[in-house]
């Protein structure tokens, strides 16, 4: 079973496995000890998911910049031994990790009060050319899986991306933003069901926010009424 601290929810194997993380042999997908010591829960910003030091007040990278949307949760630091599971669930086809680390980003989302839950959850889009080169959105995968872990319906054709970019890990905060200017629009049989709504945009990793950003304002154009950005992991700031 794959049991995450603070959760009920429980992910049992159906025969003896390998923990994905340390490769013990046991029944869970992530064993207990790697939870633990890697996916402890951490004191975050509110807004932008960045982990906060014990004591430190305030989150100085939303006082520089302030993020466009309302508030961010994320599962774990994009740090070993997480950076390498997702590169493997996102660059070599290993869509069964999908739900395992779909489990780590429910157990805070289970634990939000009913006003605070979206109506509707929505992954992050691929261009054409990036689907067409990976096979399957890895943005999906999880936000599929967590409707389920959740109740939270997916409405997974509400964004489409008009503008292919560069891969955005290799380019600076400033560059991420100029390049992923007008690359999404929303769908417009989708529009109706946006107007007035909270939704969670989920996506596999937060870095600068310059995607998730430009999201936002195309859906508040929309007429979203809230955008939550809902990550797996977190980027540490610089020098962490």
């Amino acid at each position: 079973m794959l049991s995450l601290p603070g959760s009920s929810r429980r992910w049992r194997l159906s025969w003896p496995g390998l923990c994905l993380v340390c490769q013990r042999a046991q029944w869970q997908a992530i064993c207990h000890h790697c939870l633990s010591a890697f996916a402890a829960p951490r004191l975050r910003c509110q807004r932008c998911a960045l982990a906060l030091k014990d004591g430190q007040p305030d989150c100085t990278a939303c006082e520089a910049y302030p993020p466009e949307f309302d508030r961010a949760m994320a599962a774990v630091d994009y740090t070993s031994p997480w950076r390498e599971l997702i590169a493997r669930f996102k660059f070599q086809g290993d869509v069964a990790l999908a739900k395992p680390l779909a489990a780590l980003m429910a157990t805070q989302i289970n634990a939000l009060p009913p006003r605070a839950r979206p109506q509707w959850i929505i992954p992050t889009p691929l261009s054409a050319i990036r689907l067409r080169e990976r096979g399957y959105n890895q943005s999906w995968q999880l936000a599929r899986h967590l409707s389920r872990q959740t109740g939270i319906p997916t409405l997974p054709q509400a964004l489409r991306r008009v503008k292919d970019t560069p891969r955005m890990m290799t380019l600076e905060a400033d560059d991420r933003r100029n390049q992923i200017r007008g690359a999404f629009e929303v769908n417009t049989l989708c529009r109706r069901a946006l107007v007035g709504r909270r939704v969670a945009l989920v996506d596999d990793v937060l870095t600068t926010g310059a995607t998730v950003d430009e999201i936002t304002r195309t859906l508040q154009v929309a007429g979203v009424r809230s955008v939550s950005v809902w990550v797996l992991a977190r980027t540490p700031a610089p020098g962490a």
